[in-house]
């Protein structure tokens, strides 16, 4: 939204947000979804998959900087397992933030979606400007790739392609 950062908060959970970390979020576990925008923390936050993962039950989390034309920040949470009866349920998929542009890339490999306990989307400092994807685009074992780009006011889905990670 018009920021710079220099440093980011990973989530077990699904999502990178900026500023205060996790944002002193109690129910950044719940299973509940939440509409962007929202007031309630976190905030400033981008949420490609926000669920209640569970990686200490398998699969990893990783980041990398890549520095070739378009620079960008990659976060990869791969093959992380959802929160108990769901465990045997895994999820691949990735954000990536490209520093030029300001665009943003969701990625997803293979998924398990159970709609009304995923929240997509972006939402800026305050919870007073954001995006909900929504999940209907989203295949679960298809690959998929959301963009979205900032105009100056928000963030708009500008493409949604078949494209794998």
């Amino acid at each position: 939204y018009g920021d710079d950062y220099t440093r980011t908060f990973i989530s077990s959970n699904g999502f990178l947000s900026f500023g205060d970390g996790d944002g002193g979020c109690p129910d950044c576990n719940s299973t509940s979804t939440r509409s962007f925008p929202n007031p309630d923390a976190p905030n400033n936050m981008i949420a490609p998959l926000w669920n209640d993962l569970d990686p200490t039950d398998g699969g990893n989390i990783t980041y990398k900087y890549v520095m070739d034309m378009p620079d960008k920040f990659v976060t990869q949470w791969t093959e992380v397992p959802e929160n108990a009866p769901f465990e045997d349920d895994t999820n691949t998929f990735q954000v990536a933030l490209y520093f030029e542009s300001g665009c943003i890339e969701f990625r997803y490999k293979s998924l398990t979606l159970r709609p009304g306990q995923i929240s997509i989307g972006v939402e800026n400092s305050d919870g007073t400007e954001g995006r909900n994807i929504p999940t209907d685009g989203i295949v679960e074992g298809s690959p998929t790739c959301v963009r979205l780009c900032y105009d100056g006011t928000n963030y708009d889905v500008v493409d949604v392609t078949g494209d794998p990670l």
